[in-house]
């Protein structure tokens, strides 16, 4: 931050703690704790004042959080040109069958054009003679790991169908080959310069990764294609930037470039469905830096349908709580005091989905049962908690300078909003899957016309069925004469947003399958495994000009 940005911050900052502490004095009065028991059934009302705390407060911590970490942002100084002579591998993966052929021959014709010398490679977990073919043509040195019983293993290092297990399988044959290993995933375009704007920060030896944005260039495809950018611009802009200042810049599977001396020194890629944060976080526990550029050197795709979206989501959300309860306890107490406060507040985001389930329990408790979580009344939750709500975006809109791109990225960002509301359901799945042991396979995200996909209203059951919960609610309420005001307002909200999503997808099945009908096509399924080829995104119109 410039002086006059630092100023700002600082008047923000303060006024955000102010408004925040406020409400928490008012809410955390003792009186507040609902009286619908007495003697040692009381605790029954403690306890729902604390599960409702958690509600309101989790969203609260997560908005201070990410302001604390936006104090501590530092842009890289520039590398200089890279030093001559370093070994470097250019890697990327493919999975035939999930990932279409142009985009693996756009991508790789783009990642050997890159300039600095380089050996081109391509991961194949399916030894696909059509990719064999493409890398013979634009002179890419094909590897696969297919029928390899040794390193497709049911866990550990080489675990099977794993982005973690299939790079390492490659780098047990090869990591002492090179110095260097530049990967992103099949879909990514490279700027010519990729490797000019990152290798020279690799001068410094205790540089273990490079990390650049994941940045999204689909964004016209959907409103969901836009709504999944929107959600990753502040995480790449002032979040990232705030991890590097304190020397934590968060490691991105999608995209990075990694020293091999570090991957030694930590036995590889963790296999883990979020592999990337994981094997980030060993990183930290040992001497290792890292580097974040905010610069955009590539462009990828997002989720532009829902079930490519939501398969996302609830690979990320699995994977950062299983680390969380699994892992965490392990690894933060071998980083320092700020890493290991940063990496616990971070793996709490998905538990968002958790809090909006606990909070149509608590709906459902009052209206059902007549059981209040709290002797709150509506006026001053109006005038404390909205003040609140409108502060933080306000203060979310000031950051956005901090964004990759800030002339673009920028507004009140309403399909990511629209999507947050859409995919908690998801992460509230994922949470009951970490906790009952089940495992959830690594795939691939849809890429190109492989998310072409009908319109399929079963996909929103889960929304479906957290609508009719509230809905019920509402009606019994009226019937047993339980109407309290703000309660009856989040439970008709909750159902307006989950029907919502529901029914416009029924709608547009419906009408999808009348039109199919006319014209005499066989409906089929949104989720069709079926693959299908892609044509060029036009990735080359959307790159700005590099920037540091």
């Amino acid at each position: 931050m410039n002086r006059a940005e630092r100023r700002t911050y600082a008047v923000l900052f303060i006024g955000g703690l102010i408004v925040t502490s406020v409400f928490a004095v008012w809410w955390f009065e003792p009186s507040h704790i609902a009286h619908n028991f007495s003697g040692p059934l009381h605790f029954v009302d403690v306890f729902s004042f604390i599960v409702l705390s958690y509600i309101v407060w989790h969203q609260i911590v997560m908005e201070v959080f990410g302001w604390c970490v936006a104090d501590h942002i530092r842009y890289p100084r520039p590398p200089g040109f890279p030093p001559l002579g370093l070994r470097v591998a250019y890697v990327t993966a493919f999975v035939p069958q999930a990932e279409p052929y142009s985009i693996l021959v756009e991508t790789l014709k783009a990642m050997v054009a890159v300039d600095y010398p380089h050996d081109t490679w391509l991961l194949d977990e399916g030894n696909d003679p059509t990719a064999k073919a493409i890398c013979e043509k634009y002179g890419v040195i094909h590897y696969s790991r297919n029928g390899k019983n040794r390193f497709n293993t049911i866990s550990g290092k080489f675990k099977r169908k794993t982005k973690g297990g299939n790079y390492n399988s490659w780098l047990h044959h090869f990591d002492t080959k090179y110095d260097i290993v530049v990967q992103h995933d099949v879909d990514f375009i490279p700027r010519k310069d990729f490797l000019l704007r990152t290798l020279g920060y690799f001068k410094d030896p205790q540089v273990g990764f490079v990390e650049t944005p994941q940045v999204y260039g689909n964004l016209k495809e959907s409103w969901i294609a836009r709504g999944a950018a929107e959600q990753t611009w502040g995480f790449y802009g002032f979040f990232q930037k705030g991890f590097f200042g304190q020397d934590m810049t968060l490691l991105i599977g999608a995209n990075h470039i990694f020293r091999t001396s570090a991957w030694r020194d930590i036995e590889g890629y963790t296999a883990h469905i979020t592999e990337d944060m994981l094997t980030g976080m060993k990183m930290y526990t040992r001497t290792w830096k890292s580097v974040y550029v905010p610069e955009v050197l590539l462009i990828g795709e997002g989720p532009s349908t829902w079930p490519a979206y939501f398969k996302q989501q609830m690979r990320w959300s699995y994977g950062c709580m299983d680390i969380l309860i699994h892992h965490s306890p392990q690894l933060l107490p071998k980083m320092g005091v700020r890493k290991l406060l940063n990496y616990f507040l971070l793996q709490q985001f998905y538990f968002d989905g958790l809090a909006q389930a606990l909070g149509i329990g608590l709906l459902t408790a009052y209206f059902v049962g007549g059981v209040s979580p709290a002797n709150i009344p509506l006026l001053p939750i109006l005038f404390l908690w909205v003040p609140i709500m409108i502060y933080q975006i306000a203060f979310q809109i000031w950051l956005q300078r901090f964004n990759i791109d800030a002339k673009n990225e920028r507004g009140l960002l309403i399909a990511g909003r629209l999507l947050f509301i859409a995919v908690w359901p998801i992460y509230f799945l994922s949470f009951i899957g970490v906790i009952l042991g089940r495992q959830l396979s690594y795939t691939v995200t849809p890429k190109g016309k492989h998310q072409k996909s009908t319109h399929d209203p079963t996909i929103f059951l889960i929304h479906f069925i957290f609508g009719s919960i509230t809905l019920i609610d509402v009606v019994i309420g009226a019937m047993v004469g339980r109407f309290a005001g703000q309660l009856v307002f989040w439970a008709l909200l909750n159902t307006v947003f989950m029907y919502g999503f529901f029914f416009s997808e029924a709608l547009l099945a419906s009408i999808e399958f009348i039109s199919q009908r006319i014209r005499g096509i066989e409906p089929y399924r949104a989720l069709r495994k079926s693959p299908v080829t892609i044509e060029s995104s036009g990735w080359e119109n959307r790159l700005p000009n590099s920037r540091s």
